[in-house]
């Protein structure tokens, strides 16, 4: 489920990146983690910035329950975001924006025992650093 939260994440960067939806972002994410994506890239639309650079990632497994249907998975990410820069999509400057430590980041992910793994939230917790 690692991979699959990475590839989200991915495809996350790429939506923002080219103030468009990645077209494999939907096959990794879905429920409010997709919405809240969406939501993100829609209110970058409106004001014409894009991200720029990279985040950092540390994700890891923080829990595993194989006993139902659905598997679920809690998963954590330590998201650096100093070379990760909102800038103006038409003239590429710099939008001023919040600078903040690396951020704590939370989700969760299912499966039915026959489909694939996909991220059902993900959120930030602004208020809590790694």
């Amino acid at each position: 489920m690692l991979a699959v939260y990475g590839a989200m994440t991915a495809g996350e960067e790429r939506s923002y990146a080219a103030a468009a939806l990645d077209p494999e972002l939907e096959k990794y994410a879905t429920h409010t983690a997709l919405a809240d994506i969406k939501s993100t890239l829609f209110w970058y639309e409106q004001r014409g910035t894009v991200m720029k650079g990279a985040p950092v990632h540390s994700p890891k497994t923080d829990s595993l329950d194989s006993a139902g249907d659905p598997l679920r998975a809690a998963i954590t990410d330590c998201v650096g975001s100093s070379a990760y820069d909102k800038v103006d999509k038409a003239s590429g400057n710099p939008v001023a924006a919040p600078s903040g430590p690396r951020r704590h980041v939370t989700s969760t992910a299912q499966r039915t025992k026959a489909g694939p793994w996909l991220v059902y939230t993900s959120t930030i917790e602004r208020d809590r650093t790694c």
